[in-house]
């Protein structure tokens, strides 16, 4: 789910981004997925949004996991690597949604992609209803 841009009407919830590693320690995100693009002068904390998950991986409050995915845009190569933090239990999540990005990376999306991926990053039915029906203005359930 993308963040609320400026001038956009808010959401009746509260958007995750920004604020995973609070949820989770919080108990209230199960999973939270981060993406880094391996260019200079961007580094994995700023794909972190400045959250430090670290000490809690060390903790083992949560587990990190890292998939890396290799591409081409335009002719050029092109490495992404994704970030993955579960609460314990909620592992299996990290699989589920690096299928997921291998449809997204394969150029596969739709509305009901977009619905499992707010599922798995912890949004209810309501709030991924009100999401969906939001991008996918002439319908999502087709």
């Amino acid at each position: 789910m993308e963040a609320q841009k400026p001038g956009q009407p808010t959401y009746p919830y509260s958007l995750h981004t920004n604020r995973e590693l609070d949820m989770m320690l919080a108990g209230t995100k199960p999973f939270a997925a981060f993406s880094h693009q391996r260019v200079e002068g961007f580094e994995k904390p700023d794909a972190l949004a400045g959250q430090d998950f670290e000490p809690h991986v060390k903790s083992g409050v949560l587990s990190e996991h890292v998939r890396t995915f290799r591409g081409t845009s335009e002719g050029v190569p092109l490495d992404v690597d994704y970030y993955f933090y579960a609460v314990p239990g909620e592992e299996w999540r990290v699989e589920a949604y690096s299928l997921l990005l291998e449809l997204l990376h394969r150029g596969a999306w739709c509305s009901q992609l977009e619905w499992l991926q707010g599922r798995l990053l912890g949004y209810t039915d309501e709030q991924n209803e009100y999401h969906l029906a939001r991008a996918y203005p002439d319908g999502w359930r087709r």
